[in-house]
């Protein structure tokens, strides 16, 4: 079986768990790893068997309208998945509460106007680039830039050592949400979009063709979004590999896992 899985940490954690899952069901698995752009027409070319993961209905609905017409939601692997800016909890809510509050003088004096975010591909990209136009943010000296992932890390490591103030631009679940050091921000335009569930998908006829027994277990998967979280922590924090984190939550969630492949 081919596997797709976009390639950020809290996706490849709910991949292993599939690839897994797979692995105890006697499947051989072929892991595809890539951006969302060379993902999402492996899904519409019916290229792999099963994708982690479509945000739906807004996060990808782009790359939904283009690429799903002939793919199928498998199953909700968690719920409140969501795109947001952040600042670091220090930074005084009072000061700093909405996007709208990072236009204002005393705020975008201190505030550091280079926003960096992941890839170009990412919806979270675009939706923050779209927001700094929205909030009038470029016209006080604001600007966004797309980058690696470790880029993006990166910047908020070395903002957070220096008790400096940034914008964060970012998700839910993801593994920096878990420690209660980010605050996120209002958006009262809805620039950056509202809940969405994340989404196993995989092209209809492929998927038709599997046994009855590995459709039935694919289409219970259900991890939710603390459950991601937590994995992606033991990933980027723990230093796990995504496998080892995936096994290790299987483990301790064994009972919701024997429910999966329960005939």
């Amino acid at each position: 079986m081919v596997l797709g899985q976009v390639s950020l940490s809290f996706y490849a954690v709910t991949g292993a768990v599939v690839h897994e899952l797979l692995e105890r069901l006697g499947h051989a698995v072929d892991l595809r790893t890539g951006p969302h752009d060379q993902m999402f027409p492996l899904l519409g070319e019916g290229a792999i068997d099963v994708m982690a993961a479509a945000w739906l209905p807004e996060g990808h609905a782009a790359y939904w309208s283009r690429y799903g017409g002939r793919a199928t939601e498998v199953a909700r692997l968690y719920d409140g998945a969501r795109f947001f800016w952040a600042v670091p909890e220090y930074v005084p809510e009072q000061e700093v509460a909405s996007i709208t509050d990072l236009a204002r003088p005393a705020v975008a004096q201190r505030m550091n106007k280079l926003i960096q975010g992941i890839g170009t591909a990412a919806t979270i990209s675009t939706v923050s680039q779209a927001a700094v136009g929205a909030y009038g943010l470029d016209g006080v000296g604001y600007r966004f830039r797309p980058g690696a992932p470790a880029e993006w890390t990166g910047a908020y490591d070395a903002a957070v050592g220096e008790r400096r103030w940034m914008v964060f631009p970012t998700w839910a679940p993801q593994y920096l949400n878990r420690d209660g050091r980010l605050r996120p921000l209002k958006d009262p335009k809805g620039v950056l979009g509202g809940s969405n569930r994340g989404a196993l998908v995989a092209p209809t006829e492929r998927f038709a063709r599997l046994p009855p027994a590995t459709r039935q277990a694919l289409s219970r998967i259900s991890l939710g979004i603390d459950g991601v979280t937590e994995m992606d922590w033991m990933v980027n924090v723990e230093r796990k590999t995504p496998r080892e984190a995936a096994i290790q939550w299987m483990a301790a969630n064994a009972s919701c896992v024997e429910g999966w492949t329960r005939s």
